[in-house]
């Protein structure tokens, strides 16, 4: 009599493999997206925490804190390249460590173009904007009724369609900046 050997064969191997391939795959594919919306909403509420930190320092000082390495005017942030801004590490003077532990950098930021957090003050330091650029990744601005909107509805800086890849906010007199 023959004995029986247990065991799989190499083509059932083969066949588990692809189909728990072809789930991990499906699943990927499913998360990656809930990953995306995680880190716009990471975006949405570091702008809030932003915002609380820089109405404290008008409250204890009262004007917003100046750009920060030098720059008084335009655009600063860790993330800018030229095209938007200057690049600075450093983007707000005097917010951190007072009134937020540090300034926050982009989840997804790296050496390749304008995004990230960018911040502009008017001269008289009476109002800002503080923007999210260019980062949205799954939940875009629509329209001007967006709660993070770049600008309260369409202006000279704003164009007729808001900018749907970025998040905005601002102090109430810096809404066409």
């Amino acid at each position: 009599m023959k004995k029986k050997l247990l065991g799989f064969t190499m083509i059932e191997l083969m066949v588990v493999i692809t189909i728990m391939s072809l789930l991990a795959g499906v699943a990927y594919v499913n998360f990656s997206g809930a990953r995306a919306e995680s880190r716009d909403k990471v975006r949405q509420n570091t702008l809030l925490e932003m915002q609380l930190a820089l109405e404290l320092y008008k409250s204890q000082y009262e004007v917003y804190p100046d750009s920060g390495c030098g720059v008084s005017a335009g655009w600063v942030g860790p993330g800018l390249q030229g095209t938007l801004g200057v690049q600075c590490d450093e983007y707000i003077d005097g917010l951190a460590p007072d009134f937020i532990s540090a300034l926050p950098v982009d989840l997804t930021q790296n050496a390749v173009g304008d995004h990230g957090y960018a911040y502009q003050v008017t001269p008289d330091r009476s109002a800002y904007k503080l923007m999210s650029y260019q980062t949205a990744e799954a939940d875009f601005v629509d329209d001007y009724d967006h709660d993070f909107s770049r600008c309260p509805n369409s202006g000279p800086n704003c164009g007729s369609v808001p900018d749907k890849y970025t998040y905005a906010v601002y102090s109430f007199r810096a809404e066409d900046m």
